[in-house]
C-alpha cells in the first residue's frame, strides 16, 4: 500500500515548509495553523486511486486569524511561494486544489463559520443541534501538526468529545422517526403497491439511514455520503 498523501505532506511541512516559517516569518507563524484538515477523501485517509483525478496531491491546510490573514496573506504566501521546490517526494507541488503549490491558506474564522457555521465551539445544545453532522467532520477529521495558540485544537478536541448527551439522545430520536416514517414504512407501502421504482429509492433511503443510526449508536460522527 502507497503512502498516505498525509504522512507525506507532514513530512513536506517538517522538513520545508516550518523551517522556512520560523526564520522568515516567526510572528505569522506562532500564529498559524497547519495540517491536513477539511473537505477530501485524504483527511479520512480513504483516497484511493479513483479519487486521485481531481483535486488531490500535496496539501497543507493552513489558517491564520482573520485580522492578520486580511493584511499578511498575500505577501506572506508570495515569499513563501518563492521558495518552495518545484515538487517533493516525486509530487509535484502544482498537482493537488490549493491556490498557492501545496499550501491552502484561509482565515480561521471564515474556515469554521463555512464548515459549522460558528467560530468558536459550540455553548449550547441548540448550538450542538445546529450544525450539520457531515460538516463536523471537515474539522475533526485529518490531523494538526502545528497550532501554537491552540484555539483551533480547543474547538477539535470539543468537537471530537461527541455530542452532548442529551443532543445525542435527540438525534437518534430524530432518526428513528425519520428511518421509520420516511424509510420502513414508506418501503412497505411501496411494495404493497408493487411500486419498484420508488421501493429501490426508498430501499437506499432507508440503508443510508439506517447506516447514520448505527454511527449515532456508536458515538462517532458520520461522514458524507461518499465514505458513509
Amino acid at each position: 500500500m502507497s503512502e498516505s498523501i498525509i504522512d507525506i505532506s507532514h513530512a513536506f511541512f517538517d522538513e520545508v515548509v516550518q523551517p522556512i516559517l520560523l526564520r522568515d516569518v516567526p510572528a505569522e507563524a506562532g500564529a498559524m495553523v497547519a495540517g491536513v484538515f477539511g473537505y477530501g477523501s485524504e483527511v479520512l485517509r480513504l483516497d484511493d486511486a479513483y479519487s486521485r483525478d481531481h483535486h488531490w496531491g500535496l496539501r497543507i491546510n493552513a489558517l491564520l486569524p482573520e485580522s492578520i490573514f486580511r493584511e499578511r496573506a498575500e505577501p506572506l504566501m508570495a515569499a513563501l511561494s518563492a521558495r518552495m521546490p518545484a515538487s517533493f517526494r516525486g509530487h509535484s507541488l502544482r498537482e493537488g486544489y490549493t491556490r498557492w503549490g501545496g499550501i491552502e491558506l484561509s482565515s480561521l474564522e471564515q474556515h469554521l463559520r463555512q464548515t459549522i457555521g460558528l467560530d468558536c465551539p459550540p455553548q449550547t445544545y441548540a448550538e450542538w443541534l445546529s450544525i450539520p453532522e457531515e460538516d463536523i467532520t471537515h474539522i475533526v477529521a485529518g490531523e494538526v501538526w502545528h497550532d501554537p495558540a491552540g484555539h483551533f485544537s480547543t474547538i477539535r478536541e470539543t468537537l471530537q468529545g461527541y455530542y452532548p448527551e442529551p443532543v445525542r439522545l435527540r438525534r437518534i430520536a430524530h432518526w428513528c422517526r425519520y428511518f421509520s416514517g420516511m424509510g420502513a414504512y414508506a418501503l412497505n407501502r411501496a411494495v404493497l403497491r408493487d411500486n419498484e421504482l420508488y421501493a429501490t429509492t426508498t430501499f437506499a433511503r432507508v440503508i443510508r439511514l439506517g447506516v447514520q443510526l448505527a454511527f449515532l449508536l456508536d458515538r462517532r460522527y458520520f461522514p458524507y455520503d461518499k465514505w458513509l
